[in-house]
């Protein structure tokens, strides 16, 4: 590919390519464990280390003796981030990007995308697993994770399951592997030990693991076990519907980072914590009015406002990467594949051209800092300095007219600027359009539509 044919927003990538070579130099006799940790709807102000009161300590000694991403975007909702981390590309290629895959959809990640445990797959990882919420297709076995780079996959195919139950849409949805798992307990307890039990298992061997772990906590429904509820109330029968929400909420959240706990543990008793990247982040903010706080930022979940696309986010590699500090440059979801691929030396080009870049070089410390525009869906951009938005591509956020926002001085997007930088406007919405229009080779259904008269089919198994 010519310079002249890379995308902006790639071009910071070319300073910084080298980089995987060093990490090869490094690891010639042993490649670097992986596990990602997804949170689902978890706020930028739900978490100890931003301030929160919810109790995250595990999660807080993480970000203290890792590297907290501070300027870290995602998706605005739940398959389009997870579909972006699956594979380093923009979710509107592939028509998800507006909403998620809902149970009455026959829809999918497309299945000619290359996905990372397919990319590790190939770089000699033999051991691939996917614990808890996939999100990104179940009514055709070509969308399922084990057809998609997996060796192994325990949790739900739908989003939005009952935390006790495990159903969605009145049918059991818990599986492993492709057989129906009728396993009883918390899904949140259930997700940890089995990710707990991968760790135990790969650690012996000889092959580098995969571990990408997607709890559906904290998302809806708010459930939360008895013990984790009473750490937040005495009575939850005497709370108002407002606090109920929020107690449930803090509950799940604490369970959660109970869990990561438990996983960082087994890390560090196997010995691997050293040689382990692990990077955790939210897949989104959290929803409006649903017990979760994105405060001090603005919006929500479904809204390109810092909000609902700014997400908690720490990385943590002890063996190349300097820990207890902060990166406050632009990086997101779609950055962390190719970071991956460059860190491992892996040789030729992708398998199709990535959107996100390698950030290896910031968090070893070598490169200070990208000048990038990093686009961020439905007529959004976002650079270090400037938040871009169209109105006509954002009802949800509600604007008249093209809006800017200057950081430095309006860090939470309360003012639009554009009258005092039209020449940035002008150049952001080149960027906005230009990405704005690509087009799957699909139609692409709103959420609700094919939703009446649905049945979910048997435990959630398909045949074809």
């Amino acid at each position: 590919m010519k310079t002249s044919q890379i995308p902006s927003l790639l071009l910071g990538s070319l300073c910084i390519a080298s980089t995987g070579n060093a990490f090869a130099q490094q690891q010639e006799n042993e490649k670097m464990n992986v596990v990602i940790i997804l949170a689902d709807d978890l706020g930028w102000g739900d978490v100890g280390f931003h301030g929160s009161k919810i109790m995250t300590p595990n999660l807080d000694k993480l970000a203290r003796e890792g590297i907290e991403m501070t300027r870290f975007y995602t998706a605005p909702v739940s398959s389009p981030t997870r579909a972006g981390l699956m594979t380093g590309r923009y979710p509107n290629r592939f028509g998800i990007r507006e909403t998620v895959i809902p149970p009455w959809r026959d829809f999918g990640l497309d299945p000619e995308e290359e996905t990372l445990a397919g990319m590790l797959g190939k770089a000699g990882y033999a051991n691939r697993a996917i614990i808890g919420k996939w999100h990104l297709g179940h009514s055709r076995k070509a969308y399922y994770p084990l057809e998609r780079g997996f060796t192994f996959f325990y949790g739900h195919l739908n989003g939005a399951i009952d935390y006790f139950t495990h159903e969605r849409e009145g049918e059991l949805d818990w599986h492993r592997n492709w057989e129906t798992s009728y396993d009883k307990g918390y899904s949140t307890d259930l997700i940890t030990s089995e990710a707990v039990s991968c760790i135990d298992q790969y650690a012996g061997q000889s092959s580098p693991f995969l571990l990408y772990v997607a709890y559906n906590a904290p998302h809806g429904p708010l459930q939360a076990k008895p013990e984790d509820l009473a750490l937040y109330t005495d009575n939850p029968e005497a709370l108002d519907k407002k606090e109920k929400k929020v107690a449930t909420f803090s509950a799940m959240v604490t369970c959660m980072d109970r869990g990561i706990g438990e996983i960082m543990d087994a890390l560090k008793k196997n010995g691997i914590e050293e040689n382990t990247l692990v990077i955790f982040f939210s897949d989104n903010g959290a929803e409006p009015n649903g017990g979760g706080t994105n405060r001090p930022l603005r919006g929500s979940k479904f809204t390109e406002w810092d909000g609902g696309v700014r997400a908690p986010a720490i990385i943590s590699y002890p063996a190349g990467f300097k820990g207890d500090r902060k990166i406050d440059q632009i990086t997101g979801f779609v950055d962390i594949m190719p970071t991956i691929r460059a860190m491992l030396n892996i040789p030729g080009e992708p398998h199709r051209p990535f959107d996100g870049m390698d950030i290896s070089s910031l968090l070893t410390g070598k490169t200070q800092k990208i000048d990038r525009d990093f686009y961020l869906g439905c007529g959004a951009v976002v650079n270090q300095q400037f938040k871009f938005v169209l109105p006509d591509k954002n009802r949800r956020m509600k604007l008249e007219c093209d809006f800017i926002s200057y950081y430095p001085q309006d860090p939470y997007e309360k003012e639009n600027v554009a009258n005092k930088f039209p020449n940035e406007v002008k150049r952001l919405k080149r960027i906005a359009e230009k990405y704005d229009a690509i087009q799957p080779p699909f139609k692409v259904l709103p959420y609700n539509e094919g939703k009446e008269d649905f049945v979910a089919p048997k435990e959630w198994k398909i045949e074809q």
